[in-house]
């Protein structure tokens, strides 16, 4: 019996150590991947309010303390200042303050999305161009291709499954520790020196955010390979749609009467909402209206009604609240990996995480360095 302990803690060992050589191997290789795609993330993770916060003049407008124009004028005005503009679509808020946004094609096949112009809706004055998205598209790139393309997109990827091994053997390397004193394990203290005090922090955070990286990765793989987005979609049964851009009629004349019809009759059929996105297409007798609710789960929550002006029916209405669970994850896969499915406190916590994803390259590198010297001490006292 005693033999037999023996031979399991000794394979018990050599799996061990097999398991800390993996650990280390992928802490070498993909530590610093990881480490830029943290940095990212966490400039990311605020993208919204930065640019918010240095284009205020063009997100908001002073309260002039009249009523808006009606949309029928706003439109006719921009089309007196650009008229060749083909309109794409239009994004206005409820709040007061809030400037109207217009989205027109664009000649440059770059600017797949169109070009937006934000108009005061007090006034119609079109306003200053948005400064910063540039830079945010950029770190955008780096975040998810490493500004690589598909060659990078495939190294992020490889690196958030490695990300999620080091999380298992991780837990698997310390688990003798966290069994025995699992609040000692979580702790560490500044007392310690050396190779001791950057193991225990480093095992110690390591916890900690181990169940919001595993949020992260779940999440951010969904971008990276389409198995794997195919296999969340069969398996939530949730029906995975094609990106395809609106087909436009060329030929077709946007009657400005017509979106101030349709926008009154969505103001009949819906009360309470923050935001409306119209979006305009080739059918200029129905439109299609997304809108986010009244106080919204996040800012991705958006629900959809389709309008009929000529029998002023509604053809089809999909509110984000009555979806099963499923599908309400699925539309939140973005708003999960930023945490902002969480509101404010996740969106901080991710924010931290990914900072901290530095933390955990340079300690690691730390202890290997470490664990390499006394190494070669060990075998030179050996040799003497």
């Amino acid at each position: 019996h005693w033999l037999k302990l023996q031979k399991l803690k000794k394979r018990e060992n050599m799996h061990k150590k097999f398991l800390i050589k993996v650990h280390l191997i992928l802490g070498l290789t993909a530590r610093f991947v990881l480490m830029i795609i943290g940095l990212t993330g966490s400039i990311l993770s605020f993208e919204k309010e930065i640019i918010q916060f240095i284009n205020k003049d063009s997100y908001f407008v002073k309260n002039v303390n009249e009523p808006k124009l009606s949309i029928e004028d706003i439109l006719n005005d921009f089309n007196k200042k650009i008229p060749d503009a083909k309109i794409n679509a239009l994004t206005f808020s409820k709040n007061e303050n809030s400037s109207l946004v217009i989205n027109i094609a664009s000649k440059d096949k770059k600017a797949r999305k169109g070009i937006n112009y934000y108009i005061n809706p007090y006034t119609a004055e079109i306003l200053a161009d948005i400064k910063g998205e540039g830079f945010f598209k950029f770190i955008e790139n780096i975040h998810r291709r490493l500004a690589f393309g598909d060659v990078g997109k495939q190294i992020v990827g490889a690196s958030v499954l490695s990300l999620l091994l080091l999380m298992i053997s991780g837990v698997y390397i310390y688990w003798p520790r966290i069994k025995h004193a699992f609040f000692k394990s979580i702790t560490f203290k500044f007392k310690s020196k050396g190779r001791a005090f950057l193991s225990t922090m480093h095992s110690a955070i390591g916890i900690w955010v181990i169940p919001f990286y595993l949020i992260s990765c779940l999440t951010g793989l969904y971008w990276s390979y389409d198995w794997y987005s195919n296999s969340l979609h069969s398996l939530t049964g949730v029906e995975k749609q094609k990106k395809m851009p609106p087909k436009f009629d060329e030929n077709a004349v946007l009657s400005y009467t017509d979106v101030q019809k349709a926008l009154d009759l969505f103001n009949e059929n819906v009360k309470d909402y923050e935001k409306i996105n119209i979006r305009f297409t080739a059918k200029n007798e129905t439109y299609t209206f997304s809108y986010l609710p009244t106080n919204p789960t996040h800012d991705m929550a958006m629900s959809k009604i389709e309008l009929d002006i000529n029998t002023n029916e509604v053809i089809k209405h999909e509110k984000f609240e009555d979806k099963s669970m499923a599908e309400k994850l699925m539309k939140s896969i973005l708003a999960l990996h930023t945490g902002e499915y969480f509101g404010l406190f996740g969106k901080i916590i991710m924010f931290t995480t990914s900072l901290l994803m530095s933390l955990f390259t340079i300690t690691g590198l730390m202890m290997y360095i470490g664990r390499k010297k006394k190494k070669h001490k060990e075998v030179d006292k050996a040799v003497v």
